[in-house]
């Protein structure tokens, strides 16, 4: 598997550390728009760090998904590439025409050329994306998924109140740890909690049953209602035909610091929850002791 820091074909690019990353419906939509490219054969692969890539060279895809915030391509021979976004990572459909636009385009970080001319480039203005490529079981033992809890929006709910259930920690931390739970960015989870009508700092094991259910049911109407809207355009992320989302044309709490809370009016406050900046409406999320 790649690993930029030691040999050619231990190779996985670490570009840095997140703060900020296209969530759970971003990735979906990512994945969902790159499903065109499935049957194609890859005929060259170019990265700006100098690492080799042969034998990707005429390998064909065969499938590609999300696991988490990651966008895995199954290639023929055995072989996975995949990308993590990160926080400024785009990834972009492209043909042949691109090429003056190419000469022109910053932050372009890697190129894969099709058979039929199509390319897929992907930008990353930060330096914060992730690609692996490697054989299936190295990838999968990569930290980042062999510690992947299950996915955010393909979870029961049966299944999520169990792991919910008398777990220790604030509920949004544990929301945010992608170890409990896959997918789930700031933005989902301070909509999730709005909707829930739970306080961000609430620790879940003050959470019944009838809570835990009604945060599940929460999640899955922000997750469907984003992906449906195109999801989150707020900075450098767009889909990779180049439209972008419209689920901030949406948001209920997220980002609306000193706005009017849209189901009582009351405004909306700024507190650091997880480590993270979290918008609280106080009077709806009352704090669960």
């Amino acid at each position: 598997m790649w690993r930029v820091s030691t040999s050619v074909f231990t190779k996985r690019f670490y570009f840095s550390i997140l703060k900020l990353m296209p969530e759970l419906p971003e990735v979906e939509i990512t994945t969902r728009k790159l499903q065109p490219l499935t049957g194609k054969t890859i005929q060259s692969f170019w990265n700006d760090r100098a690492v080799a890539a042969k034998n990707i060279r005429g390998l064909k895809v065969l499938r590609i998904f999300r696991r988490g915030k990651a966008i895995v391509f199954e290639l023929s021979g055995a072989r996975i590439l995949a990308f993590h976004q990160r926080m400024s990572g785009r990834l972009l459909i492209v043909d042949e025409s691109y090429d003056r636009m190419i000469r022109q385009q910053y932050h372009i970080h890697a190129k894969i050329n099709f058979n039929d001319k199509s390319r897929l480039l992907f930008q990353d203005p930060r330096k914060f994306g992730v690609i692996w490529y490697g054989s299936p079981e190295e990838v999968y033992s990569d930290k980042y998924f062999s510690t992947l809890g299950p996915d955010a929006l393909g979870i029961r709910k049966a299944d999520f109140i169990l792991r919910f259930k008398n777990r220790r920690g604030g509920i949004k931390a544990l929301l945010l740890n992608q170890k409990c739970l896959a997918g789930i960015g700031n933005v989902v989870a301070d909509e999730t909690l709005w909707q829930a009508k739970i306080h961000p700092k609430t620790q879940c094991l003050t959470l019944n049953v009838k809570q835990i259910g009604a945060l599940h049911n929460a999640l899955q109407v922000v997750l469907r209602r984003s992906i449906e809207v195109g999801g989150t355009t707020l900075r450098d992320w767009g889909h990779p035909d180049g439209q972008k989302g419209r689920f901030q044309n949406h948001l209920c709490i997220y980002g609306c610091v000193g706005k009017p809370c849209k189901r009582c009016g009351q405004k909306i406050q700024r507190i650091i929850c997880a480590g993270r900046g979290t918008s609280l409406c106080e009077k709806c999320q009352s704090k669960v002791v």
